[in-house]
This record gives C-alpha cells, sequence and structure tokens, in this order.
C-alpha cells in the first residue's frame, strides 16, 4: 500500500494560522479605533417646557432639541439615555420599584436601584421636534420624593456618532432652570 500525502502538511497550516491571527487582530482593531477619533458636534441641549416631575410619576414627555434650528435641521437616529436621580433625603422612598408607565417599547428600564433609574432609548432625533418621551411610576407606597430631591438628565449621542445631545435644561413654572430637571411637586 503507498501513503499518498495531501498537498499541505502540518507545518504549512500551521505557518499559515500563524500568519492569519495577526491580521485578524489588526482588522478587529481598526473600526474601534477610527470610531474614538471621531468627536461628535453638539446640537444643543434638550430644552423641558413643562413641570413634570411629580409625587409619583416623572413625565419626560416635551423635550425637544431647538438650538439647531435653522443651521442643522438633522433627523437621525440618537442612542439617548436618561437618569433619574434621587438624593436619599428620605430613606422611605425608593426608586428601586420604578417602571416605565407609557412610552411604548420605546424606552427600557437598564437600571434600577435606590437612588437611580437609568432609561435607554434609540429613536430619530429630528431639529425642533420633541423626542418620544416617557412616564415613569415610582412611588407605590406612601414615601412621597422630598421637594427638590430628584433630578431627570437626557443626553444621547447619534448612531453614526456624528452629532451629540448635550443634557436637559428645564423650564419650571416661575422661570428657566439650567440643568437637570427637579422635582416640583
Amino acid at each position: 500500500m503507498t501513503d499518498v500525502k495531501s498537498g499541505l502538511s502540518r507545518r504549512t497550516v500551521i505557518k499559515g494560522a500563524a500568519w492569519s491571527v495577526p491580521v485578524i487582530a489588526i482588522a478587529a482593531a481598526a473600526p474601534m479605533a477610527a470610531a474614538s477619533t471621531t468627536t461628535p458636534s453638539s446640537v444643543g441641549p434638550l430644552v423641558e417646557s413643562s413641570p413634570n416631575v411629580k409625587d409619583s410619576v416623572l413625565s419626560a414627555s416635551s423635550s425637544r432639541v431647538e438650538a439647531c434650528f435653522p443651521s442643522d435641521t438633522f433627523s437621525t437616529p440618537f442612542n439617548l439615555v436618561a437618569t433619574v436621580a434621587y438624593d436619599n433625603s428620605d430613606p422611605a422612598f425608593s426608586l428601586a420599584g420604578a417602571t416605565v408607565t407609557s412610552a411604548g417599547s420605546v424606552w427600557t428600564v437598564a437600571s434600577r436601584t435606590a437612588t437611580s433609574v437609568t432609561l435607554t432609548a434609540t429613536q430619530t432625533v429630528t431639529c425642533f421636534v420633541g423626542i418620544t418621551g416617557f412616564d415613569l411610576a415610582y412611588n407605590a407606597g406612601s414615601a412621597v420624593p422630598p421637594l427638590n430631591s430628584l433630578t431627570l438628565n437626557i443626553s444621547g449621542v447619534s448612531t453614526d456618532g456624528t452629532r451629540k445631545i448635550d443634557g436637559l435644561i428645564s423650564s419650571l413654572d416661575n422661570g428657566p432652570v439650567v440643568g437637570p430637571k427637579v422635582h416640583d411637586a
């Protein structure tokens, strides 16, 4: 019986594998490096025009980007992050059981503790048009959050990494508040 050798020896396979590993590693690292060098340009903050933080629900429904108009009338998908934070001034109150009660399936609770809730959404944001907001129910018991103990902030980056929303500027009945929205029950 005669042994027939294939065209590939073990040595050829090992040499080929040794050369392919660095190429794969370099190819995998290249897209991440390219993405990290892009600095998104600001389209301004979201503007919330109504009192929206109450004893049992936070309604983030009237936010829109205004600073873009008329110079950058974009309409593009954004990855948004909303954070509701509690200063823990009353340990009887907790955000741990908070739930999204509206907004369909647009916003998802990413994390929830006694002192913070983080929600995420990917949605198309259009210059000077409101985002799809949400209602967050957080007071199933009798404890009410103390006045000015809750804050809301929403920010985001476009899915292509070219634009960013700086955060939230809120307005109370008695005038504007720059920075996160505070409880006004």
